[in-house]
């Protein structure tokens, strides 16, 4: 083995392991071996500084040094042997106690990576070497280091929580001296793949269409990419558009495009987004017909009794028919034909999309007997179109009737769905039945009284009859007919005496016409007792026990005066709805609130017909309303007039009609509004003024509507802010017809609703 090399600073043998050389002086080292050597630099383009020729002298050398030439210089053999020496080179400058490269100064890592600032130290005089950020805090919590007189400070472990600017600093002779700032931005390791999204499960194209899918990705940095995998027989071309989403975000749209698609590249398509935290990945598939199709299935419930497209229902049962659709192109039109046109009330008509797929639903509620018939279903596409039909019949409860044909002839005639099946039943005596007991006759169908069906039908109804033939002694007897069939049973009954069938017919047609008469007289007298009184709508809990309730008799509430109004300041005006004990009417109260305010308010009154108790009620209504005290989201008491005249309970008037009525109005509208969303989109601006004057009564006021109104939204507001008559009059808004629901409406509605509940819940 050779020996170290030997150094030589000015022709001196350096011992140190540091020197130190004044800026501006000559910096002379010489480097002697007993073979070839070189010199190692701190930067590399200080070598140019370096002797030529690869003798066993090799010098570096610099007339005149500056901060920039600080730092540790190695000579080393080229070759044969490990042996090396090194010297630290303090170039003293008055000025710059650290020497920093302007190109270290914007720092870039990793999270978890540790990062040696490179402040090396020009004076070995310097004391007190630290690090602090340049605001002049010191270095964040949990930041660690470790400082190197001859190399710089070593940060550990970074974190996203050090981003900052950073200087390093030290002492000499008391004065504090710093290095230049350090920005330190350390980019976040990633714990989750990118995010992948494609925009549908599935696309379907006709032979030689072009197909492009968007694939959307983003990642908190620029470290990752994106690739496609496809079993797609065409060669797709493949674009990517980046940008920069906030300084945490890069977001890259790759659109992968078959310019014209064949049956073979039928299959899945994915898109992949890798990172250093993993792979994620979004499938579609790619479905490639040689035709336009539309394919409707029907979908019935299994607890339906059908067969095939005919479905059986019970009347007054709800009914719900429904297709599954697969198109391409998308469905332009579609449409039910129904027996009945549609009443928004009873039928309700959904189409719901996926992609490719829909659901068409038609709900029918409380059928009646004219409902029953043809559902067509029809769709329709640039293209091509298609239709389902379905058969609902309706199941019918029969009714018997018999009747005398001759002397030994009776007919027992019926008609229901299914059709119904007769039997016939004699038994001795005048009774009301002869099932009731087994004493009776039974005839049996098949042999002596088969049921033929007649040829007429009426709403799908079928009738059949019956022709009995018997034989009657002298004792009197009783006939009875009774059909059935799966909706019910029905019968009828005719007593006979042989001798005298004639007048027994006329009696009968007398008690016949007895019972109408007696069943016309109880029928006015419940209608009687069925008459409608006012009865208050509002209540009081007292206490609760469980889920039962005690509560105040309204008319034992006290009534405050503070409600009462001058009489003589209201001015009534046209009504706005009438019902069968009362009216609300439109009236001006001059001086309710302040002297001279002029209000538009609504004035709820009995009409002069009504009875003692109907007035208590409605003056038990207004100590309740009085008792409730001011909310926003209800209707509020204003004041009210009991002497001198009729009771007069005055309210807020609602110009614009109550909630309920105007949801109604507007079903139809939101439902079409939420299948056109992407065409309002485009053309929409914001909300409009919908505030018509109509005329309106309070669905909840307990007066009901005699005339047919339209009722829209209700905007109660304090005293203080409800505006003149004058001012009222002058708005002009435009048809409320032109102005759509949407979901926040529905929201706000539903918030608003609970608060009112809720203050009146409070308020037991």
């Amino acid at each position: 083995e050779w020996r170290r090399p030997v150094i030589k600073l000015n022709s001196k043998v350096v011992k140190s392991a540091e020197v130190v050389v004044r800026a501006g002086r000559p910096l002379d080292l010489r480097c002697e071996g007993e073979a070839p050597v070189i010199w190692q630099t701190r930067l590399p383009k200080h070598r140019r500084y370096i002797s030529r020729g690869n003798g066993t002298v090799r010098t570096f050398k610099v007339e005149r040094p500056t901060a920039e030439f600080t730092g540790t210089y190695k000579c080393y053999y080229t070759s044969g042997s490990h042996r090396d020496s090194s010297v630290y080179v303090y170039v003293k400058d008055p000025i710059h106690v650290f020497w920093t490269s302007s190109t270290s100064l914007q720092v870039v890592a990793k999270e978890g990576e540790s990062y040696l600032l490179p402040c090396l130290l020009t004076n070995p005089e310097a004391t007190d070497i630290s690090l602090r950020m340049n605001n002049g805090t010191s270095v964040p919590p949990g930041m660690n280091f470790t400082i190197f007189r001859d190399r710089g400070i070593l940060i550990h472990s970074l974190h996203p929580s050090f981003n900052a600017d950073y200087i390093c600093t030290a002492r000499v002779n008391g004065v504090e001296m710093t290095s230049k700032a350090f920005s330190i931005n350390v980019i976040q390791k990633l714990r989750f793949p990118p995010y992948v999204f494609l925009e549908t499960e599935e696309y379907v194209r006709i032979v030689g269409e072009e197909l492009k899918i968007p694939c959307t990705t983003h990642n908190p940095n620029f470290y990752y990419n994106v690739t496609w995998k496809y079993t797609t027989k065409s060669v797709p071309k493949i674009t990517e558009i980046v940008r920069s989403n906030g300084e945490n975000r890069l977001d890259i749209e790759s659109t992968l495009t078959i310019a014209a698609v064949n049956l073979a590249d039928t299959g899945n398509i994915s898109c992949i987004g890798s990172n250093e935290a993993g792979v994620n990945t979004s499938t579609t598939y790619l479905l490639v017909v040689d035709k336009p199709y539309i394919r409707l299935s029907p979908q019935l419930s299994p607890k339906l009794a059908h067969k095939g497209l005919s479905v059986e229902v019970n009347e007054g049962d709800d009914l719900e028919l429904s297709v599954l659709i697969e198109a391409y192109p998308h469905i332009t039109k579609h449409r039910w034909d129904t027996p009945t046109s549609l009443n928004t009330a009873t039928q309700e008509n959904k189409l719901i999309r996926y992609n490719n797929r829909y659901h068409a639903i038609l709900q029918l509620k409380r059928m009646n007997i004219q409902e029953q018939g043809q559902y067509t279903f029809y769709a329709q596409s640039e293209m091509t179109n298609a239709s389902i039909t379905f058969q609902v019949q309706m199941y019918q409860r029969p009714i018997a009737v018999v009747k005398w044909e001759n002397v030994t002839t009776l007919t027992c005639t019926s008609h229901g769905y299914p059709p119904p099946r007769i039997l016939w039943y004699q038994c001795f005596g005048i009774r009301p039945t002869c099932n009731e007991n087994n004493t009776g006759l039974q005839l049996a169908i098949p042999l002596r009284a088969p049921t033929v069906e007649v040829q007429r039908e009426e709403y799908g109804a079928v009738e059949v009859e019956s022709v009995l033939t018997v034989a009657f002694s002298n004792r009197r007897m009783t006939v009875e007919c009774v059909a059935f069939n799966l909706a019910g049973v029905s019968s009828d009954t005719l007593a006979v005496n042989v001798n005298d069938w004639p007048f027994t017919s006329l009696l009968i047609g007398a008690a016949a016409i007895l019972t109408i008469l007696l069943v016309l007289l109880i029928f006015l007298f419940y209608k009687y007792k069925q008459k409608p009184r006012y009865e208050i709508r509002w209540k009081i809990i007292e206490a609760r026990d469980g889920n039962n309730y005690t509560f105040i008799d309204p008319t034992q509430l006290p009534y405050n005066e503070k409600w009462e109004f001058p009489r003589d300041k209201l001015k009534l005006g046209k009504i706005l709805g009438a019902g069968a004990f009362g009216k609300v009417v439109e009236a001006t109260a001059y001086g309710m609130g302040k002297e001279d305010n002029v209000m538009r308010v609504a004035v709820k009154m009995l009409k002069a017909r009504a009875h003692s108790d109907e007035r208590e009620a409605l003056m038990s209504e207004l100590k309740i309303l009085s008792h409730l005290g001011h909310h926003q989201n209800i209707v509020n008491l204003l004041g009210a007039c009991t002497y001198g005249g009729p009771v007069l309970v005055i309210t807020e008037y609602c110009s614009l009609g109550d909630l309920l009525n105007f949801l109604r109005q507007k079903a139809e509208t939101f439902v079409n509004f939420v299948m056109n969303i992407p065409d309002i989109m485009e053309n929409s601006t914001d909300y409009k003024n919908i505030c018509n004057q109509k005329q309106f009564i309070r669905s909840d006021s307990g007066i009901s509507s005699e005339t047919s109104s339209t009722y829209l939204e209700m905007r109660p507001s304090r005293l203080a802010e409800l505006p003149t008559v004058e001012s009222s009059e002058d708005l002009v808004c435009e048809e409320s017809g032109d102005w759509p629901l949407d979901i926040d409406d529905l929201l706000r509605f539903s918030f608003q609703v609970a608060q009112g509940l809720d203050f009146l819940a409070r308020k037991n």
